[in-house]
């Protein structure tokens, strides 16, 4: 009976600690789930960015002003559309007829493509690509101007092009670069800053794990160190960007913050993460990284990055005073401004970048102006495209055609001549007045244009072939003065009961090339400098997409 008792007595305890055991374990996990999330790591630690990517855009438009280089062949889906698409654009006034239009061979039915920025906005512009339509008679785009066109989403615009959403729209007149290679395809053109967005697209903040807390934090967190409604919590793994002011135009630059910022759930958290970015970026020899964490930290940095500026060692003397000024320490500015203009220093450009994109304005204009008269290119060309931003006084713009712009540098230094191939088309004269030599004569590589003029000749003249008549448009007067000459062939002309004759309409293309062999010929006393490609030029060329099709309500 006592040994029945006792063996009761043993399986009831048992049963208890099981039941004790089970019990701690579930109360264990739900105090584990019940932990806050740890937030004592930078927002890249717990979100990445999400769709930052170029979003690639076609359409399908129509060149005009082609010198009979055109064609009338368009496949019967591209041919209603554009029919609808011009007589929508025309409204009330039925001034064109569209298979008129099209059925000329003064004009090419095209393929239009790009590549929308990553985070753009409203009005932002972009380069595009212009391509003959495969299997048709047209030869050339040289000298055409593409018509406004609906640009989409490139894998809907091939389902369904009526349906698609429009996403961008691009104009504008037909840039053949003739300086890369010699004979291109003169098939394929491109308008520089021909698109503009019809939208902003959002930039957006995807947390790793879905977290309500998380999320809170972090969209305080950015709004504390970029401003109020920088960022907003959608749900409890999404949160939208609003790029905060002073960051435009520099999106890479805000998300590379933001990306860096810490979370600190403490001051004495923070003070660590300072600590910790000062002594990588005195040791380490690749020390952009810890600068961005730094700057991301903003304000209580200050204080350990101020001493750096009286560091024997440059490097870290000039991330020191980048990192500052990019907080708004003014006290870096001089330090900055000591390195733009040291012509030995290898950090030139970046400290005249540091300035440029932080500064105030009346700085920047009174530091680039020096700068703009420097013996090297480079520092002078990155000097002219701060003073452009803020309109410097020391800038003579001139639009011709509301095609392209002449710049105008007026100083003594260096004579330069430059021109653009992406965004807007512009041409840069560094060290005007600049002035042509006397006894001239250029002629352009198709012979259409001459610019001639004899020794004992006080003026230059100015002759073009017209690109669909053939008929010698001029000779019209121009001054020796090289801006004077460029107004000439570039601007409009007048109309044919006008005996005024404006300019000679050439495209800006046949501008550059003409301005390239004045200087190679000695007619003009400058460098010559092809600004970089526009990176869809360097693109490889896609596949031709297939004939857009209408959607069933079509």
């Amino acid at each position: 009976m006592r040994t029945r008792n006792t063996c009761n007595f043993i399986i009831v305890a048992a049963l208890v600690l099981l039941l004790a055991g089970c019990s701690g374990s579930q109360k264990s996990k739900e105090t584990e789930l019940a932990q806050p999330p740890r937030l004592d790591r930078t927002v890249g630690d717990l979100a990445e960015i999400v769709a930052f990517n170029p979003i690639p855009v076609r359409g399908i438009g129509i060149v005009v002003g082609l010198a009979g280089t055109g064609s009338a062949e368009c496949p019967p889906g591209a041919r209603d559309y554009l029919r609808q698409y011009i007589l929508a654009q025309l409204g009330q006034r039925k001034t064109v007829n569209p298979d008129m239009m099209i059925n000329s061979i003064d004009t090419a039915v095209v393929y239009v493509e790009g590549l929308i920025p990553p985070g753009a906005v409203r009005q932002e512009a972009f380069d595009i690509r212009v391509m003959a339509l495969p299997g048709t008679q047209t030869t050339s785009l040289q000298s055409g101007r593409l018509y406004t066109t609906d640009l989409k989403l490139v894998g809907r615009f091939e389902e369904a092009i009526t349906a698609s959403k429009t996403l961008a729209l691009a104009a504008g007149v037909i840039y053949i670069d003739n300086i890369a290679q010699p004979s291109p395809d003169p098939r394929i053109g491109y308008v520089l800053g021909g698109g503009k967005v019809t939208q902003d697209h959002q930039i957006t903040l995807a947390l790793f794990t879905p977290d309500f807390t998380t999320a809170a934090a972090l969209r305080n967190r950015i709004n504390e160190r970029f401003g109020r409604d920088t960022a907003t919590a959608t749900s409890d793994s999404m949160i939208r960007l609003t790029l905060p002011r002073g960051f435009e135009g520099r999106k890479e630059k805000f998300i590379k913050l933001v990306r860096a910022l810490y979370i600190g759930t403490s001051a004495v958290a923070e003070n660590r993460q300072i600590n910790w970015l000062i002594l990588k970026l005195q040791a380490e020899q690749a020390k952009e990284k810890y600068e961005t964490g730094l700057e991301s930290l903003g304000k209580p940095a200050v204080s350990r990055l101020l001493p750096l500026l009286k560091s024997d060692d440059l490097r870290i003397r000039f991330s020191a005073a980048r990192c500052l000024f990019s907080i708004g320490d003014g006290r870096a500015l001089k330090c900055l401004r000591d390195f733009a203009q040291d012509p030995t220093s290898a950090f030139r450009i970046a400290a005249i970048e540091a300035v440029g994109d932080t500064a105030g304005k009346q700085d920047v204009i009174a530091i680039m102006s020096r700068l703009v008269r420097d013996d090297d290119f480079k520092v002078r060309y990155t000097a002219y495209k701060y003073l452009a931003k803020f309109d410097g006084a020391s800038i003579i713009r001139t639009a011709i055609a509301q095609d392209f712009y002449i710049d105008q540098i007026i100083q003594l230094s260096p004579k330069t001549i430059y021109v653009s191939r992406k965004d807007k088309p512009r041409i840069v004269l560094f060290g005007a007045p600049i002035d042509c030599e006397k006894n001239i004569f250029i002629e352009s590589d198709d012979g259409r244009i001459i610019i001639n003029a004899l020794p004992d000749e006080n003026r230059i003249s100015v002759m073009r072939k017209h690109p669909v008549t053939d008929e010698l448009m001029g000779p019209l007067k121009a001054s020796y003065r090289l801006a004077d000459v460029i107004r000439i062939l570039g601007d409009v002309t007048a109309p044919e009961d006008d005996k005024k004759r404006i300019g000679l309409g050439a495209p800006y293309c046949q501008i550059v090339e003409l301005l390239k062999k004045m200087c190679e010929k000695g007619t003009v006393k400058a460098e010559f400098v092809a600004g970089p490609l526009s990176p869809i030029m360097q693109l490889r060329q896609p596949q031709q997409p297939s004939q857009p099709q209408k959607d069933n309500d079509g």
